[in-house]
This record gives C-alpha cells, sequence and structure tokens, in this order.
C-alpha cells in the first residue's frame, strides 16, 4: 500500500515506503533501515499520544516484544515511546495475517491448521516462558511467514501476577477470541491464551469464531455460559479445539500438553516418505496422508487429512491462498480401470480447464478415471529409479505442474509425483530442507538462497531452470468498446489516482478512432498477496519509473478503487461496467474476459497471445550464460515488434545430481516439462510458452547433470 499524502516520509530514520496497515491505535509502516534492512514501523497516533495511560500501554507494549526472543514473534529493532509521536519498528514479516488468508482465500486444510496449531504453540510457550500473557490472540495478530505463523501486537499483555489492565468489570481484547476470565474480571493467566488459540483454529478451519455474535455482549455471553459452535470442524481437530474451550482455565491443557497431543498425533500418522496408495472413491471418512504436513510441527509423520470426495461442479475453480496447503498425487500403479481422487487446484483433470466462478469452501476435488487422468503418451526418458518424486513451491503454477504430472505418470508407471503447491516460499524451504526433491519458484532465487540450495545438494551444486512464463494481462469491461490498447505510463497514472475517467487525453490518445466514454473508471485490484501484482509492479517500476515511484511489490495500494480476492477479479469485471483490472491469462481465458494491447512503443500495440508471448519471452537473456544457473534478466522495456513484455518467468530448482544411487530423480520429469509435449500443455492451460532455444538450452543442462 503506497503511502499517503499526509504520511510522514520517515520516522525515527527509517526511510518509510508504504503502509501495512492502519487501525484505531495507528498506522504500520514498511520502512528501510540506512543499511536496507526492512522493517515495519507502528507510529502511535498524536492524539493517543496526549494520553498518559495509553502512553503507558505503549511502553508496556515495547517492553514485552522485547522480552520474547523474537523465534516466533517480529523481534523489536528499534523504539521511541517518549517521542511525541511514540514508535515502534520490528523486523518486516512478509506474509499475510491469518486473517487476510482466510478472508481472501476461504478456510484453511486441516492440515494446515494443525501445523498453525503447532507452530501458534510454539510461540505461546516463549511468551509465557518470560512470564508474560499475551491476552489478544487472535487472526489479526498472527502473521504467516514463511518459517510458521509469528505472533504479533504486545498492547495489552501482561505479566501473570500482574493487576487489572483496566477498572473491576471492563473487559478487553478481542470479543470472539477472548476467553470466559477476561470477560468476568476473574484472574487472566497463560490459560487464556490458550483458549483463545481454539477459537483461533476454529476461525481458520471454519471462516467463523466459536462464538460469533452481533454484539459484544452477545458474543461475551456466549463465551462465558454457552458451548462453542462447531458443526463445521473437521473431526481430527475436535480433541484438540474442544479441550482448548474448556471454560474453566484448569480444565485446558497448557501449552506443553497442546504440543505434545500434536506430536502423539504425528507420530502416529503413517510415513510420507512411502509411495503414496491408491485413492479411491472411498467414503469421507477415509484418509489420505498430505506429504506436506511434516513441516513446522514436532518431527514425526504427518496429520491425516480428510479428502471430502465431492466433485465440484463447472463453475468451481481453485482458491489462490499463498499458505494454502494443496497438492496432486497420480498413484501411477493404480492407474488401470478403478476411479481415484486428486486433490487439485482446477475444476477439470482430463482437459486442464478451469471454470469461471468462485470457490470458498474446502479445497476440491475431482473424481476421474484413469482414461481421464492420462494424456497422450508422452516423449520423455524415464527415471531409472522408480519411487516417489516430491515436489513443492509455487500454487501459480500448480495447474502446469498438474499437467505436466499426468503426461509423465501415463509415460513412466513407476513414478509416482507428489506436488504441494503450498507457495513459492515454502517450496524452496521444502527443497533446502530436503523434504522436496524438486522446487518450483515465482522468481528467481536470491545470492543467499542459491549458496543454501547449493549446500543442500552438496557435489554438482543446484540447477535453477525456467519452465514457463506466467503472464498478465489488464482486463476492461467498457461497453460499446471491443479493443482498447493501453500503456504502462497510462497504467500507472490510473492507479496512482491522476486518471480517473475513460475519455481522458492520455487513454484517447492511444486508442484513435475509439469512441471512449465520458465515464469513472472503476478499478479493481487484488486484496493481499498476489504474485500476479508482483508481475504488474515489476513491469511499471521497469518502464514507467517517473509515474511509478515504488519498489516491485506482491501487494499493492488501489487508491481510488477497491482491493478483491483474485479469485472474484473475472466476476466484478465481468459485472460492472467501466471496470478495469489485471489477471493471470489463465484466468483471462478460462473467464472470457478482455484483455487490453499494450502500447509498447511499437509499430502496433501487441495482443496477448501465443505468438506474442512466446517472442516477449524470446527478448529476455540468462543472466549468466555459462552457469548451472539460469535465472533470467528480462526487458521489460522491450519495443520489438509483436513481443508482449508483461510477464515474468517461473523456475525449478533441483540438484544436478541425485544424492544416492536411491534417491529420486527430478531431471526426467522436468526434461519432459521442457519438451514439446510439456510445453504444449503448459500453453493450453494459460501460462506463456518458452521458446524453443531456451526450452533446449534448459534440456541441455538436466542431461549434463550441471
Amino acid at each position: 500500500m503506497t503511502l499517503q499524502q499526509d504520511d510522514p516520509r520517515s520516522v525515527g530514520g527509517y526511510v518509510l515506503e508504504g503502509r501495512l496497515g492502519a487501525g484505531g491505535m495507528g498506522v504500520v509502516y514498511l520502512a528501510r533501515s540506512l543499511s536496507g534492512r526492512q522493517v515495519a514501523v507502528k507510529v502511535i497516533r498524536p492524539e493517543l499520544a496526549h494520553d498518559p495511560g495509553f502512553r503507558d500501554r505503549f511502553r508496556r507494549e515495547v517492553d514485552a516484544a522485547r522480552q520474547v526472543s523474537g523465534a516466533f514473534t517480529a523481534p523489536v529493532v528499534d523504539a521511541d515511546a517518549e517521542s511525541p509521536t511514540p514508535w515502534l519498528a520490528t523486523l518486516f514479516v512478509p506474509g499475510p495475517s491469518l486473517a487476510e488468508r482466510v478472508a481472501g482465500h476461504g478456510p484453511l486444510p486441516p492440515g494446515e491448521v494443525l501445523r498453525l496449531a503447532a507452530g501458534l504453540a510454539e510461540a505461546l510457550r516463549d511468551i509465557h516462558r518470560v512470564g508474560l500473557v499475551h491476552r489478544d490472540l487472535k487472526p489479526g495478530n498472527i502473521l504467516l511467514a514463511e518459517d510458521g505463523p509469528r505472533v504479533i501486537d504486545f498492547g495489552i499483555s501482561r505479566a501473570r501476577d500482574a493487576t487489572q489492565l483496566t477498572r473491576t468489570g471492563a473487559a478487553i481484547g478481542t470479543p470472539p477470541f477472548m476467553a470466559p476470565e477476561q470477560f468476568t474480571g476473574a484472574q487472566v493467566g497463560p490459560a487464556a491464551d490458550v483458549f483463545s488459540l481454539g477459537s483461533v483454529l476454529v476461525h481458520a478451519a471454519t471462516g467463523h469464531g466459536p462464538f460469533d455474535g452481533d454484539s459484544m455482549h452477545t458474543v461475551g455471553f456466549r463465551v462465558v455460559y454457552e458451548e462453542p459452535d462447531l458443526t463445521a470442524l473437521p473431526d481430527q481437530l475436535r480433541p484438540l479445539v474442544t479441550s482448548c474451550l474448556a471454560k474453566e482455565p484448569a480444565h485446558r491443557p497448557t501449552v506443553d500438553q497442546v504440543l505434545h497431543m500434536l506430536g502423539a498425533a504425528a507420530r502416529s500418522a503413517p510415513d510420507p516418505r512411502a509411495a503414496p496408495p491408491a485413492i479411491t472413491n472411498a467414503p469421507a471418512s477415509t484418509h489420505v496422508p498430505d506429504a506436506s504436513d511434516h513441516r513446522r510441527q514436532v518431527p514425526g509423520a504427518p496429520f491425516p487429512v480428510d479428502r471430502p470426495p465431492t466433485v465440484p461442479d463447472a463453475d468451481s475453480r481453485r482458491s489462490p491462498g499463498r499458505t494454502a496447503r494443496h497438492r496432486v498425487v497420480i498413484a501411477a500403479a493404480s492407474l488401470t480401470a478403478v476411479a481415484v481422487t486428486v486433490p487439485v487446484l482446477v475444476s477439470k483433470v482430463g482437459n486442464g480447464g478451469t471454470g469461471t466462478g468462485k470457490h470458498t469452501g474446502p479445497s476440491p476435488t475431482v473424481t476421474a478415471t484413469a482414461s481421464q487422468i492420462a494424456g497422450p503418451t508422452a516423449n520423455t526418458s524415464c527415471p531409472a529409479r522408480s519411487g516417489l518424486l516430491r515436489g513443492a513451491g509455487s500454487q501459480t503454477q500448480q495447474k502446469a505442474v498438474n499437467g505436466w504430472i499426468r503426461d509423465h505418470t501415463e509415460a513412466c508407471p513407476g513414478q509416482d509425483i507428489v506436488y504441494d503447491g503450498g507457495g513459492s516460499g515454502f517450496g524452496y524451504m521444502d527443497f533446502k530442507g530436503k523434504r522436496a526433491d524438486f522446487a518450483v519458484l515465482n522468481e528467481p532465487m536470491t545470492a543467499t538462497q542459491t549458496t543454501w540450495a547449493d549446500r543442500r545438494c552438496g557435489e554438482g551444486g543446484a540447477l535453477q531452470i525456467p519452465i514457463v512464463t506466467t503472464p498478465v494481462a489488464f482486463v476492461f469491461h467498457l461497453e460499446g468498446v471491443d479493443a482498447l490498447a493501453l500503456s504502462a505510463r497510462t497504467v500507472a497514472q490510473i492507479y496512482m489516482g491522476e486518471i480517473t475517467r475513460w475519455n481522458d487525453a492520455k487513454i484517447a490518445g492511444l486508442n484513435p478512432g475509439v469512441p471512449l466514454p465520458d465515464r469513472k473508471i472503476t478499478l479493481f485490484g487484488h486484496h493481499g498477496q498476489s504474485p500476479a501484482t508482483l508481475v504488474l509492479t515489476h513491469y511499471l517500476t521497469d518502464v514507467a519509473p517517473d509515474y511509478w515511484p515504488y519498489r516491485p511489490s506482491n501487494v499493492l495500494d488501489v487508491k481510488t478503487g477497491e482491493a478483491v480476492p483474485e479469485q472474484d477479479i473475472a466476476e466484478r469485471v465481468t459485472a460492472t461496467d467501466g471496470s478495469l483490472s489485471y489477471a493471470p491469462m489463465d484466468m483471462v481465458s478460462a473467464a472470457g474476459l478482455s484483455p487490453a494491447h499494450l502500447d509498447t512503443g511499437a509499430d502496433e500495440p501487441v495482443f496477448p497471445d501465443t505468438e506474442s508471448l512466446t517472442k516477449g519471452a524470446a527478448t529476455a537473456t540468462v543472466t549468466k550464460p555459462d552457469s548451472r544457473d539460469m535465472a533470467m534478466t528480462l526487458n521489460h522495456g522491450t519495443t520489438a515488434e509483436d513481443a508482449y513484455p508483461l510477464f515474468r518467468f517461473g523456475y525449478a530448482v533441483l540438484c544436478a545430481r541425485p544424492g544416492t544411487p536411491t534417491s529420486p530423480d527430478a531431471r526426467p520429469f522436468l526434461s519432459h516439462a521442457l519438451g514439446d509435449k510439456g510445453r504444449k500443455t503448459a500453453t493450453e492451460l494459460g501460462y506463456g510458452p518458452l521458446p524453443a532455444d531456451l526450452a533446449k538450452k534448459g534440456r541441455d543442462l538436466l542431461s549434463q547433470g550441471g
């Protein structure tokens, strides 16, 4: 979110770059220190700074946050509680809050909720060890970082033996997530945080709290006297949640007991490294082991995850949350006449299609026969070592990976493949931690990540190879206008709020002869973090720096419009005359949206199609031509004829050589992805095709083993 006109440009020597959020206490900014380190700076509202009681509360927040180690929180970097405008700087934690994740993409799958429970229990253990009680654990105070949840905002935390923070009878906290003793005025201790943990887990798993009501009094009555609403809670979460939500503090488990319960459940689950069993159209009670569920919890095998065997209707489509955990399992040995249930992110596996409606419920599943899953035989070499191949990473590229798995498994029936599309950052961490044999990323690795990937792989190091392009298009709905051209400069001015009407002279100049109406531009952006936003802002930063003075980011503040979940973009644009937004090309194709041409300075504006996407990708160059690292340098400002520049590359990261003679080898699978069949599959699913010479370079690197 960009800075507003009245926002300061620096605080305490930290240069402010944008807004992260705002509330009743103040504003939180993204900032940088002199060394370039990103921090989050919380600045208290001036009117509150004059309240001695509030300033005391802020001092307590600073002191409390400094006492906790920082492993499970946002560590304090700097603060000034005595300043005329008090402020607190903490290390910036990239990732949405749990509240944003659930609001934007729906409830988390059960396995992810259990991992969240383990991470939050570890955080509370760290907080309680220093004698503090958080007192306000809620979805908005939980950040979903790559390495686990972080608990923030210690504004009302107190020492266990402290006196009441407010006068007798006054409740303090966030009502839907408060414990009974916080309403009744009884002593508040660590057990109150455990009760809040139970409420948070219900919210994460169902999208609502266990004691929701239309007023604080209603909520408080339900918390103190009524049983929680757990009707939509998955069965495997009930024992833990029920124990946490006991009315009496003494009847709740301690944080250590919560971790013990989670660890016991983990140790009783099957080993995810074994080849997955054939998954049939069994009853809903059948448990399917999720290979991603071992992350961030007490060591052991994963929790079983229920996968309801429901078939989504034609309008269902993927729900794109950065932290959502999805995977594809195709047990090749079982591809016979039996039906299999495959959890995927698209509504049709057989033809790779996707609908145009929204999906807000549990992760969709598809029931299909072997003939529907298996496409034409792929022209690919099969691995010398069969067995389970594990991949993890980008959800944006999930559909392409699904298609490659389908084809490769048909050609190589001894190869079972699991792909966990939980997010690019998760994929890298899984690869680094040897929990995945390959990772799929939305951006090339940083120098530090490359160093760690090489260490993980040992002799031969790691390979980084582009596998697809992820194009983005500007989409519009303007009655009477079938074709429209835009440029980086005009789009930057629109999103900056400087161009607000369709017949503005700058837009008209790009569209001679087009009857542009005198109508307000209704602007839609993407709520929360979005890979499409990252592609867009890279493009604007590179091509229109005079009009777009911000760094690339996966979060965009829409000044004169509305931020909506990515899965709602197609519906909102289609239903709103005068609307403008941006969307991944696969969504554009599936929803039948009208993409705009791009004026790049060439003789004619460029329309996003297969030919222009290929030509655009061909303008990129390998940053280190003689290296096993094929990170690409993009030319977003290309003026090459019919070259579409609004895209980024997706990358695969793997070891140049398997670790042992029996280690799974990802090279044959990724060689297929770069072959003619794999490139065709990706293109049919809405991705940009790699140029043939770039794909060949990647295949050659794979065949050489680095």
